[in-house]
């Protein structure tokens, strides 16, 4: 008798232990084969829509943008997928990250999708981002511009404040009020490149877009007026 109790009690485990393991199986997506075939064939599709590949072999993300690749933390395994490509012939990198979701101690993170471009000309550092996002809380305390509108919508922050003054006094602030595209877009400008960052996954983001306000913003910016140091 008792080993039929024994028996019946191992049998109910083993019963639990499957049951959690299925579970599991079904709130995790990639062991879906169903779903895993959905997205590879949504990657076919947005590599055809914009003429560009994934990659798996490392592009230098964190090297390309160093200032937002400080937010991975030295954690290459937080880039997800890679993009590259060309874009109005120049040359672009598209990457899914995940970064924190602000400058505290947490385990919350959210998925970015990045758009990089190189900068016409090497220059300081300066930061553009919507007020209400959180994320780049990470970087300096950010400074008010002086225009109402923009100040309302964006934070900037920079390392050198003659470059930043001279770069927002080239009637950016207006150009990026003006345009639908740049609405809940952080742009950077990085030594080297240029960067636009959105919430949310790769296939999901208007990467095109991207592409397009950051070739705008170079193509609009006086390069050769703006202080060098």
């Amino acid at each position: 008798m008792v080993s039929l109790v024994l028996l019946l009690v191992i049998v109910a485990i083993l019963g639990v232990g499957v049951a959690v393991g299925l579970a599991r199986r079904k709130r995790n997506p990639f062991t879906n084969p169903r779903f895993v075939n959905q997205c590879e064939q949504r990657m076919r599709a947005l590599e055809a829509s914009l003429g560009w590949r994934f990659v798996a072999e490392d592009q230098g993300f964190q090297e390309r943008v160093p200032q937002i690749g400080r937010m991975l933390e030295a954690d290459r395994s937080r880039v997800k997928f890679q993009l590259v490509g060309h874009w109005r012939g120049v040359p672009v990198l598209a990457v899914e990250v995940v970064l924190r979701a602000d400058n505290m101690v947490t385990s919350e993170y959210r998925t970015y999708s990045v758009v990089v471009v190189p900068r016409p000309m090497p220059g300081p550092w300066v930061l553009i981002s919507p007020r209400n996002d959180s994320v780049w809380g990470l970087f300096e305390q950010f400074v008010a511009t002086g225009d109402p509108a923009f100040d309302a919508r964006y934070e900037v922050r920079r390392k050198n404040p003659a470059f930043a003054t001279a770069l927002l006094g080239s009637g950016l602030p207006q150009a990026l009020l003006q345009d639908p595209r740049a609405n809940g877009v952080a742009i950077a400008f990085d030594e080297h490149n240029l960067a636009a960052a959105v919430p949310g996954p790769m296939l999901q983001a208007p990467l095109g877009h991207l592409a397009d306000l950051l070739l705008d913003v170079a193509s609009r910016v006086p390069w050769q007026a703006l202080p060098r140091g």
